[in-house]
């Protein structure tokens, strides 16, 4: 059995970081080591970090200064020794099964990552991702690109994956941003020989903790516009990525309305909001040349006829917010 690094960043999650634990601790697949990164961790994480690896030889522990999410991953992946690595979030949970059908999966379809399906844990409810009907797929790297462009079997998510150590390699998460996982996710893809996928949900989602940083209206969410500039530039350049150009181009669109009209309706100005607009507006000089949505050609028009206020209150109209 090869050895598999479990990186789980830690930070304010007294309450629940022992049942996270607990749920790698409990895997079928056992020859593990578990890297607990303390991000600086304002609460008790720390000292019960340092009792779960009192307890369990197979437990290291990283206590660091505060660097956010990103960091935190990247220092896990510096210390990790397995052959492969799997990313857990400190207050999710994963089912025994999880760690072994994604290697078995690599090993029996010749890959170098594997996923699986995630279930929204909410307050009233579990939803899953997906039917969880057990297919497998497997894909190239470009086929998974456009999967998860498409929000279809391959995800962007980076916490439902089993990588292994090479694919990795020197990629690290883009320290102090938020959907660090827009800026990687398809730089691992690309990395790979191959993604393979089976739709069974290992993975648990928790979405019942009111401080995720991803529930909040801030400048910081702009850093998805940044994340699918670097796309959409990666896909001008590569060929291999030329039939992806357009549907990439059109998510960039997207994402940057979304994101504008959020922050603008929440009232938030600033450097950071002036200079990703100055971005979108340079990129859109060379993406007319594509088949762009017409409705994102009219919003790009608005913007620049009436303004972002005019252009988010169109926006929020359009999708119903």
């Amino acid at each position: 059995m090869e050895l598999i690094s479990v990186v789980v960043p830690v930070y304010g999650v007294e309450d629940v970081l022992e049942k996270c634990v607990h749920s790698i601790q409990g895997q079928t697949y056992t020859n593990l080591e578990i890297i607990l990164v303390d991000d600086g961790s304002p609460d008790r994480c720390g000292a019960i970090c340092d009792q779960l690896a009192s307890e369990d030889p197979r437990i290291r522990v990283i206590h660091k200064e505060n660097g956010g999410l990103s960091d935190a991953r990247n220092a896990g992946i510096d210390a990790a020794n397995g052959a492969y690595i799997l990313f857990v979030d400190s207050d999710d949970w994963i089912d025994p099964l999880m760690i072994e059908v994604l290697y078995r999966l690599c090993q029996t379809q010749h890959v170098s990552i594997a996923e699986c399906s995630f279930r929204n844990v909410l307050p009233d409810t579990i939803r899953e991702e997906t039917r969880c009907s057990g297919e497998i797929i497997t894909a190239t790297p470009v086929q998974a690109i456009e999967s998860n462009l498409r929000w279809q079997w391959f995800k962007t998510v980076v916490w439902n994956k089993l990588y292994r150590r090479d694919t990795i390699g020197d990629i690290r998460f883009p320290k102090g941003k938020v959907h660090e996982d827009e800026f990687t996710t398809h730089r691992f893809y690309l990395a790979s020989q191959g993604i393979a996928y089976v739709d069974m949900s290992f993975y648990n989602y928790n979405k019942t903790r009111g401080g995720s940083i991803m529930g909040k209206v801030r400048l910081a969410n702009l850093d998805a516009v940044e994340a699918f500039h670097e796309k959409a530039m990666l896909a001008s350049q590569r060929e291999d990525l030329a039939p992806l150009r357009t549907l990439i181009c059109n998510n960039y669109c997207y994402i940057f309305f979304d994101k504008l009209s959020l922050v603008v309706t929440a009232g938030l100005t600033g450097p950071r909001l002036d200079e990703m607009v100055a971005l979108f507006s340079s990129d859109m000089q060379w993406m007319q040349e594509l088949a762009l949505e017409p409705h994102y050609r009219s919003l790009f028009d608005r913007l620049n006829r009436h303004g972002r206020e005019n252009c988010a209150k169109e926006w929020n109209r359009m999708v119903g917010r």
